[in-house]
């Protein structure tokens, strides 16, 4: 049976990264505004990275109604970052795709979104090995990044 009573030492080290992460969630959205998105619209951008993505999808992937998902489409395209175009392997389904522009705004936006936050370049090298083998310990599911694809692949493919 799990304790009820907190450790206040994980509630001090809680306090002390919380910043960090405050200071990156600032970043994210600074970086969405100026390119005219959202957090819904830099979700499917994220999912269009690796090529093209049905609407079915996103939604499904989204949990949202296929309605919405169309209305972020709208925007997309009318930012000029994504089209839709008849499936390669069924015309009757949409599927959404980048455009040049979109593939270099997401290549953009992924290195602002996998830059490490403010305050960790003031630990020395030393220190960063050492929170670096201190977070490899704690059993982390790292493919729940929040930007899993952008930016890892060049435009243009």
């Amino acid at each position: 049976m799990a304790s009820s009573a907190r450790d206040s030492s994980l509630d001090q080290i809680w306090s002390k990264l919380q910043p960090l992460f405050i200071a990156k969630r600032n970043q994210v959205f600074a970086v969405m505004n100026e390119h005219g998105l959202t957090p819904p619209h830099m979700q499917a951008l994220t999912m269009l990275v690796d090529g093209p993505v049905r609407m079915r999808d996103i939604a499904d992937v989204m949990v949202c109604d296929a309605s919405y998902v169309t209305a972020i489409v709208d925007n997309l395209e009318h930012l000029g970052l994504a089209i839709r175009r008849p499936s390669s392997v069924d015309r009757r389904v949409k599927e959404i795709a980048l455009t040049p522009l979109g593939e270099q705004t997401a290549a953009q936006i992924g290195i602002e979104m996998s830059a490490p936050p403010p305050g960790l370049e003031q630990l020395c090298h030393a220190d960063r090995a050492t929170l670096a083998r201190i977070l490899g310990r704690l059993e982390l599911d790292e493919t729940q990044s929040l930007w899993p694809h952008i930016g890892r692949r060049a435009p243009g493919r």
